[in-house]
Order: structure tokens, then sequence, then C-alpha cells
């Protein structure tokens, strides 16, 4: 078999199944170890996947022949404690919003998760989240607004000084390092001051967190709310008042 076919039947596997071991594609491919792993560092040098400890995983980028530039820039698989996880929560977020809402849309990795679900919708997304806004960009997404300002490439955000006085919005959707009764908890400085800017045209506030982060206080600074729903990775929101 050549290196191409090769090569383009991992992608597959990786499409359909997100993670693959060496020894996983060695049986798919029937072919030794260590062509597998020669692969692996081929296609990863190309940006066409991240190669993990004894195997590869998808990557949610561009890939780097399409777009060079933006590989690195949005969330690896690997930056989440649990994939699947994370990935049902943001699916439960859009799912919350009815067609035309007007959502505000804050900075973190399961919000990033939440664009290829808002395709099939007509919600109107504001956000300063530059992985979230430059997917949706990429793909023709009509139904967006950027919150412009300074960009901070360290948190990947647009900051700021401006309120943004004529907006309005049903949902605050943001995602955070702890979640208790007291609210939800940030350790970024300039995520905390950017997110609280919007709340005060948002409704209610969506707290998307992972299991282990509930009942966690991770953070140093607090979101305190009078109205939070909070999205858990059980199959329904849990409403708080």
């Amino acid at each position: 078999m050549s290196a191409k076919l090769r090569h383009n039947q991992i992608l597959q596997y990786l499409e359909e199944h997100t993670f693959a071991s060496v020894q996983q594609l060695v049986e798919l491919l029937d072919c030794s170890p260590a062509t597998i792993r020669r692969d692996l560092i081929d296609l990863d040098n190309e940006g066409k996947l991240k190669k993990i400890r004894n195997g590869a995983e998808k990557i949610l980028s561009p890939n780097a022949e399409s777009s060079p530039g933006m590989v690195g820039f949005y969330p690896n698989i690997s930056d989440y404690s649990n994939y699947e996880e994370s990935d049902r929560i943001a699916q439960q977020a859009v799912e919350l919003c009815e067609q035309r809402d007007n959502i505000f849309v804050g900075e973190g990795r399961i919000t990033f998760l939440m664009g290829k679900y808002l395709l099939a919708s007509q919600v109107h997304v504001y956000s300063n989240y530059l992985p979230l806004l430059t997917y949706l960009i990429s793909q023709d997404y009509p139904h967006l607004v950027v919150l412009g300002g300074q960009y901070i490439k360290s948190q990947s955000l647009l900051v700021s000084p401006d309120n943004h006085s004529s907006y309005q919005g049903r949902y605050l959707i943001v995602s955070g390092d702890g979640l208790t009764e007291a609210g939800l908890t940030k350790s970024a400085l300039l995520t905390f001051m950017e997110e609280k800017k919007m709340l005060r045209y948002a409704d209610k506030v969506v707290a998307m967190v992972e299991a282990d982060k509930v009942g966690v206080f991770g953070g140093y600074r607090c979101l305190l709310w009078m109205k939070l729903t909070s999205l858990s990775p059980v199959n329904k929101p849990i409403l708080k008042y």
C-alpha cells in the first residue's frame, strides 16, 4: 500500500473515531508499527493530525495546506479532560437556544465546540472569542456580531473598554474553572472582566462545566448571578435561581 493511501485511510479513521492508537492503525492497515509511526510524523508535520503518545488525534483547526496560520489556534482534542463530555455540553447549550435568539458567548474550550452546532441554527451570536469567531466566519455563518477591541494573544480575546449599550441577548454562555452554589469561578482576569461586561446585556447565564468542576471553587474570581443555568454532563440542564 502506498504512503498516500495509508495517509488517507488514517485521516478517514480519525474523522470517524477522533483518536487512534498505533496498534489500531497497524491492524487497520496491516503494516508495521514503525511504518505507522513514520506516517503519523509526516501527517503531524503537514498539520493534518496531532501526534500524541502511542497514537494520534483528529485536529479541530483547518489543515495546514488551506490555513497555515490557523494551525494551533483552535483547541486540540487532548486539551479537553473528556472531549466527548465537553462536546455533549456544547450541543446542549445550542439546543437550549431558540431560533433567532441573541446570545453572548464567552471564552473557553467548550464554547469553541458550540460552533459546529450553531451552523444549523439561526441564533445571533455576539462574541469576542476569536477561535469561535474565526471558525464561524470560515463556515460563512451569517448571524454573527464581533465585539471588537485590542487583540490579546495569550487568551485569544478581543478586549474593549467600551460598553455594548445597544446590545441585548437572552443568554450569556460561558465556561469556567469551577462551579459552586456561590457561582461560577474564573482564574483569568481579562476573561472575567470581559464576561462581566457581557453579563449586563444578557437575561440569563448558561455555565458550561465538566463533571469534575461541579462543586469546586476553581478560580480566584467568582461571578455571582441571580439566574444561573448550569449545563452539566447529564442530559438536561440544571437550573439554579
